[in-house]
């Protein structure tokens, strides 16, 4: 693993190389934000290099991110894409098509731009997927759980992500990474009980040691800093192979339904 310096250098360098779009889905907070306001950093003093897609469902959430981006950057581009929700491949599908049709008709910086995606969504529906031998499709009931849902998740996104990359070559590439445990204002939101709201302002200074923060996560996020949860040793192309037939498959009956 490369040094935190030797990450810093690197990031530093990326306004040298191609006009760069990026979509941060789930980009309002926590994960998504950290990496905002480092790229916001980053192209700081760089002009015109940089564009950012904020996708999330609160606009006043994003609006503080956008708001920073544009301060703190002032001569990158930021959108907001309101989702409604991104377990929903209708939904995906819909923020998908307005990230394109925003970039056709405005192409970035004159000429083709990198498009580097942070893919947070769940994609799947576990209503057509059947379990198997190699952890695609959703875990028997079983074994079905936190641990086992991990495993199938990031062996399918890691060998899907792989494929789409080989596909695309040199127009997209992707970012896979679980940090850990990473510390945000998700765990203080009026969603949870306030019971757990107040343990975890108890518990997070005992479990401080075991989280990763903000500047290190965004480095990672970054594909700068190494690590991730791959969960999957060897390259294993054939896997790769069944798990993008698998997910196209699935997909493509999420598709036919929706049109019924």
């Amino acid at each position: 693993m490369p040094s935190v310096q030797t990450a810093r250098d690197a990031i530093a360098a990326l306004p040298k190389g191609p006009p760069l779009v990026v979509a941060l889905v789930g980009g309002t907070t926590g994960i998504g934000s950290y990496v905002a306001k480092t790229l916001a950093a980053t192209f700081a003093n760089e002009g015109p290099r940089l564009r950012v897609y904020i996708v999330g469902r609160r606009a006043d959430r994003a609006e503080n991110i956008v708001s920073y981006g544009r301060e703190k950057s002032p001569g990158s581009d930021w959108r907001f894409v309101q989702a409604s929700d991104g377990s929903l491949m209708s939904d995906v599908d819909r923020v998908s098509r307005e990230i394109t049709r925003q970039e056709e008709e405005a192409p970035f910086a004159g000429g083709p731009p990198r498009l580097d995606v942070l893919y947070l969504s769940q994609a799947l529906s576990p209503d057509t997927i059947k379990p198997g031998e190699l952890p695609i499709g959703t875990p028997q009931p079983a074994s079905y759980g936190i641990t086992a849902v991990r495993n199938h998740s990031t062996f399918m996104k890691t060998f899907f992500f792989e494929e789409l990359a080989e596909k695309h070559a040199g127009k997209i590439s992707f970012t896979h990474i679980h940090p850990g445990l990473v510390d945000g204002p998700t765990f203080y939101s009026d969603v949870n009980p306030r019971w757990f709201v107040m343990l975890w302002r108890v518990v997070k200074p005992l479990v401080s040691w075991y989280m990763t923060s903000p500047e290190v996560l965004a480095f990672s996020s970054q594909h700068e800093l190494g690590g991730g949860a791959y969960a999957v040793g060897q390259r294993g192309d054939e896997r790769k192979d069944k798990v993008w037939d698998h997910t196209t498959e699935t997909l493509a009956e999420i598709e036919r339904c929706n049109a019924a």
